[in-house]
């Protein structure tokens, strides 16, 4: 495990550990917003979660705007307003006790939070431009390390006091400032010295002018594919946290072993490296792969569902999930990295993000819509069916890509 460790560049340890902290404070607060709200602020459900879609709308914004801060106006300073937004609005936040005021905070909560989420990617991709898959998986894994942490800690602080929760997650964000504006600006100096040294040692005249060096573009199709994809597998993804936490509660199954099946999600994306590793290497070699496979699983886990009302099924179905997870989540902003032209990684990792912000707004509506109308049954074959919609998505998108490669090398440079 130290030795796996140690085979990521420094930066993007540094860059592990600031998502970690960042993911842990964040997921202090966001399992308990509904109780606050509803037990006291003293709203009833429905305007719980009409503020949630809404927050997440706001995170939406916030994740385009970030990514195009990230490339436009300069990765400190992103950092710098973003960390700072979350930090004041976290302590506001703690002190709210007006409706009103509360969800004026909660909005422009999602939406600093919206716009520091793409630039832990972002920064992956710049910070290792050849570490491919590795470098955002890592991110990936950190993001959930926190989440499962922060969870706990959540719980904890809650049982002294709600606004504890908010004051946790703020102190956790100002030591991620911290960590990105004592540690960060180092390492990207020397990955600046590093690529001006490249670049020199390659300033030698080419051998073969006929042969292309393009500069890699973003082939906007295939992103709009790619997304497309994802958004219909977040779709698909939300319902185990929206529709189906009252669906088995209808069956009798409580609320305690509800929240077990996400500490085997957690522990699974921690511990289970190894497992998905084997996996990649033996079925999913290929970005392509490791998407369809693991929207196939998507499917597979609906479909395991819909055969069976026991809890023993659910754990199972969870599993199959949560490895469809681990294959997805990391794919997906590693091809979008594949095609995204220097100066631009911000904008394309915030558009990725934003997506995923966006099938979290529609999945909850979009499935209760549908369990209304054809009941549990209809609504896991239907998701089913969006699962291998989104691998034709995900086909289509790799297709398109690799036609688009095939044309910028026949292409003769011109003279």
């Amino acid at each position: 495990m130290n030795q796996a460790w140690k085979s990521y560049p420094s930066g993007i340890r540094m860059l592990a550990v600031a998502t970690i902290l960042f993911s842990t404070g964040m997921a202090c607060i966001w399992p308990l917003v509904t109780i606050y709200i509803h037990d006291y602020l003293g709203k009833p459900l429905t305007v719980a979660g009409l503020l949630l879609l809404l927050n997440q709308g706001a995170f939406l914004i916030g994740s385009l705007a970030g990514g195009m801060l990230f490339d436009r106006w300069g990765k400190m300073k992103t950092i710098v307003l973003s960390s700072i937004g979350i930090i004041l609005i976290s302590t506001c936040l703690g002190f709210a006790t007006d409706f009103t005021v509360y969800t004026v905070l909660l909005l422009l909560n999602g939406l600093f939070y919206g716009t520091l989420s793409p630039v832990m990617n972002a920064l992956a991709v710049v910070m290792w431009p050849d570490g491919g898959r590795k470098a955002l998986n890592l991110v990936y894994v950190a993001q959930n390390a926190g989440v499962a942490a922060g969870s706990a800690l959540g719980g904890l602080l809650a049982s002294i006091s709600f606004s504890w929760t908010f004051f946790g997650n703020a102190l956790a964000q100002v030591v991620v400032f911290l960590m990105f504006i004592v540690l960060l600006p180092r390492h990207l100096k020397a990955i600046g010295q590093t690529a001006a040294q490249s670049t020199r040692q390659n300033e030698a005249p080419v051998a073969n002018p006929a042969v292309p060096t393009s500069p890699r573009k973003v082939v906007w199709g295939a992103l709009v594919l790619l997304c497309a994809g994802l958004l219909i597998s977040w779709i698909v993804y939300v319902q185990w946290t929206t529709v189906l936490s009252t669906y088995m509660q209808s069956l009798g199954i409580t609320l305690r072993q509800y929240s077990l099946l996400w500490t085997l999600n957690g522990a699974l994306i921690l511990f289970g490296q190894p497992l998905i590793s084997w996996v990649i290497k033996h079925f999913a070699r290929t970005l392509r792969t490791q998407m369809l496979l693991g929207t196939y699983v998507f499917a597979l886990s609906m479909l395991i569902l819909s055969q069976t009302t026991a809890y023993a099924g659910f754990v199972v179905a969870m599993f199959v999930m949560t490895i469809g997870e681990m294959l997805v989540w990391p794919a997906v902003p590693t091809v979008a990295a594949q095609f995204t032209p220097e100066g631009q990684e911000g904008f394309i990792q915030g558009l990725v993000s934003g997506t995923g912000s966006a099938g979290r707004m529609l999945g909850p509506l979009l499935g209760a819509f549908i369990f209304q109308t054809f009941q549990a049954q209809g609504l896991l074959y239907i998701m089913a069916g969006l699962s291998l919609l989104s691998v034709g998505f995900f086909v289509l998108q790799s297709s398109l890509q690799r036609r688009s490669e095939r044309s910028v090398i026949a292409t003769p440079i011109e003279k």
